[in-house]
């Protein structure tokens, strides 16, 4: 039960962030699975990083599935769920206060510099 809300933990958490992509018409490049992050996206980073509203949603709104935990603390599903959702927050929290005190240039640079470090990590690549 435990790898099941593990699995789920991470399928929503990323589609979550698709839904905030999706709405706000960020141009996905790819979908990826890294050694380190699971599943992800690269998208257009220019598209996004100068509008602090949508780089807010994009990395704080996953952190609603943390809140799952207080449907049933005592079973190993509902625990394992809001576990997984907090440790990939704090990777989405971390990048988020890296970026959002720099200047759009700044991001961009900073961006490009993670996305060449991710794609070093990737194991599995669907370009769109």
């Amino acid at each position: 039960m435990g790898l099941l809300g593990f699995l789920f933990a991470v399928i929503l958490h990323e589609l979550t962030h698709l839904l905030v992509i999706a709405y706000y018409g960020i141009p996905i490049q790819s979908i990826i699975i890294t050694r380190w992050s699971a599943i992800g996206f690269l998208v257009d980073n220019e598209c996004y990083l100068g509008n602090d509203k949508i780089m807010t949603l994009l990395h704080f709104s996953p952190l609603i599935w943390c809140f799952v935990v207080f449907i049933n603390p005592g079973d190993i599903f509902f625990l394992m769920f809001p576990i997984v959702n907090i440790f990939g927050g704090i990777g989405d929290i971390y990048y988020y206060l890296r970026f959002y005190p720099l200047s759009f240039d700044e991001r961009i640079e900073l961006a490009k510099k993670s996305d060449d470090k991710i794609s070093k990590s990737i194991i599995w690549k669907l370009d769109l």
